[in-house]
Order: C-alpha cells, then structure tokens, then sequence
C-alpha cells in the first residue's frame, strides 16, 4: 500500500529512499529547499538547492545577454545631433564658473 504522497509518482521515484528524493537534483549534495515568503519549501516543484538555484539563474541571465548582443540595436535617438560649437562650449563654461562663484558666496555669508 501506498501513501499518498507517492501516489503521483513514478514506480522508480516512490522506491527511492526519502533522503535521495529530497537532495538537490542537479548537484545531489544539498537538501532541494530553500525559504519563499518565509516558508521553507521542499516539495516536488522545488527540486534545487539554493546554490544550484542560483547558478541556473546566472546561466539564464548570461544566455540572455548574449542573445541580446546578437539583436540589431535600436539607433539613438541623439545619433544625428551636432557637437556643440566652441562658442557653445565656452559658454557653457562661463555659466558653470558663474554658478560656483555663486554658490561659494551663498555658503560664505
């Protein structure tokens, strides 16, 4: 007779010991848990340790990267803007010195 938790199971994974079911599937060394909301899970929809967890995720996440870089970029937006003149530059500095000085007097007084 059967318990019911082995009744969804697979002739060869109900004679398994216990222990064998509860170890990481992945690295076989670790008990396949880990905390979500609080609540230690350990069920068949959690068949990985955290570690083994973690380094799929990292897998997954550089698979997608690269397969990001193969992807034809979007063009920017500022691809056609033109550089700033030296007028513009000079400007610009003059402004931001103007600003310090500004502020250098404001934290002085």
């Amino acid at each position: 007779m059967m318990a019911a938790e082995d009744e969804h199971m697979s002739f060869s994974a109900a004679h398994e010991s216990k222990a064998d079911r509860k170890n990481c599937q992945s690295c076989q060394e670790r008990k396949a848990r880990f905390r979500y909301r609080g609540v230690v899970r350990a069920d068949r929809d959690h068949t990985l340790c955290f570690e083994c967890y973690r380094a799929e995720r990292d897998r997954r996440r550089a698979r997608l990267l690269v397969e990001a870089d193969r992807r034809p970029s979007v063009p920017s937006p500022f691809a056609g803007a033109a550089t700033p003149s030296e007028r513009r530059v000079a400007h610009r500095r003059a402004m931001l010195a103007h600003f310090e000085r500004q502020h250098r007097l404001a934290t002085t007084v």
